[in-house]
């Protein structure tokens, strides 16, 4: 594994080990529905408003403690933000979760040879 890749498992690992970010991703995964607010972006439909969607399903928590979790995820590159005049929007970076992914199958789930497999 190259440097890149491990800075890349370290950052998202790190990113993906809180509760309420990983709640936060699973809400932006899940996209709009029938209580989402707010006016849905017209070339993202089903990116989300952190403020008037995310915020209620995480029992209203801070709009500091969300911005600080959404800081967190966007500098992981797991969420991207997109912004329609004063509003923005969330939605998961699937390239950044698929990458993740990737580089934890190379890393970690390679095939042992005979001699070392455990028993």
């Amino acid at each position: 594994m190259d440097m890149e890749q491990k800075l890349l498992l370290a950052k998202v690992a790190s990113a993906l080990s809180d509760p309420i970010r990983l709640r936060i991703l699973d809400i932006l995964i899940k996209g709009r529905d029938e209580t989402c607010i707010s006016t849905p972006h017209p070339e993202l439909p089903y990116a989300l408003c952190p403020y008037l969607d995310v915020r209620p399903k995480l029992d209203n928590i801070a709009p500091s403690k969300l911005s600080y979790h959404l800081k967190e995820l966007r500098d992981a590159g797991l969420v991207e933000e997109r912004r329609m005049g004063k509003q923005v929007f969330y939605l998961v970076n699937h390239k950044t979760v698929e990458q993740f992914l990737q580089a934890v199958k190379e890393s970690y789930l390679i095939p042992l040879p005979d001699a070392v497999t455990p028993r």
